[in-house]
């Protein structure tokens, strides 16, 4: 079983083949709007090193969001291509969901530890099964794209939300708390809701995907029924839909913004 894994959700490109569970090799840059250059190009040279040809893939498992509304497009719209011109299955995994497992597996594997933190409040603990790992991406002004993970529990959906609201909630668990994704451009204030509870805060460089949590995700993630009908998780609409929707608000929409354009 040959699985290819992309996420394009933000500026971090990742690209990774896996075989049986296990990730055989990875692509990975975390170069700005870089990705409809080096995606297809990474794809061809992941594939030529394992000896493999495009047909050879049994699946495809792309982040669909949260994150870069560009991003999000280029990563969906290859692998949606790719999935229905091979007629092999499309996996549509949440991207903070993803990023979160990746720290999950870290930490059962004993690589990721509260000694090892960037940044830590004055009551470090270890890092347990029973660890809140939140997963947030900037979304500005105070608010951020959020998701909140303890073992296969999820104590916060994903959504876009108020920062305030989403360390509001995650201070009523009473466990650790690992913070993975931009959680250092809200230092001070994480630190601060949370400082009755042993907390890490991952910086960027170890948050960046790494493959690992799309491919875990993968086993037991259902394939999309509708490839067609597949659009990105954005959580939040654009400014540009949201000035479309106004100008057309008597047109008796009966299709998304997206699929309108």
């Amino acid at each position: 079983m040959n699985i290819l894994v992309i996420d394009t959700s933000n500026q971090p490109l990742l690209v990774g083949l896996g075989q049986d569970g296990q990730l055989l090799d990875t692509f990975q840059t975390d170069k700005p709007k870089n990705h409809s250059i080096d995606l297809l190009p990474a794809i061809k040279s992941l594939l030529a090193a394992q000896e493999l040809t495009v047909q050879d893939i049994d699946q495809i498992a792309v982040a669909k969001g949260p994150g870069s509304f560009t991003g999000l497009r280029i990563g969906l719209t290859v692998g949606k291509v790719l999935a229905d011109t091979l007629k092999k299955p499309l996996l549509a995994i949440s991207s903070l969901q993803s990023l979160a497992k990746q720290v999950q597996l870290k930490q059962q594997s004993g690589d990721l530890a509260a000694e090892d933190s960037t940044v830590q409040n004055p009551h470090p603990g270890k890092l347990t099964k029973d660890t809140v790992v939140l997963a947030l991406f900037d979304a500005r002004n105070q608010n951020v794209f959020a998701g909140a993970y303890l073992g296969d529990t999820v104590v916060l959906e994903d959504g876009h939300y108020p920062l305030e609201e989403v360390l509001d909630l995650v201070s009523q668990v009473a466990e650790p708390v690992v913070v993975v994704g931009d959680g250092l451009h809200f230092q001070d204030t994480i630190e601060e809701a949370l400082a009755n509870q042993p907390l890490t805060i991952l910086d960027h460089d170890q948050s960046l995907p790494t493959g690992t949590g799309l491919l875990a995700l993968a086993q037991t993630t259902t394939p999309v029924e509708n490839i067609d009908d597949l659009t990105p998780s954005y959580l939040r609409k654009t400014q540009a839909e949201l000035n479309w929707e106004q100008n057309h608000q008597d047109d008796g929409q009966d299709k998304p913004y997206v699929f309108k354009v």
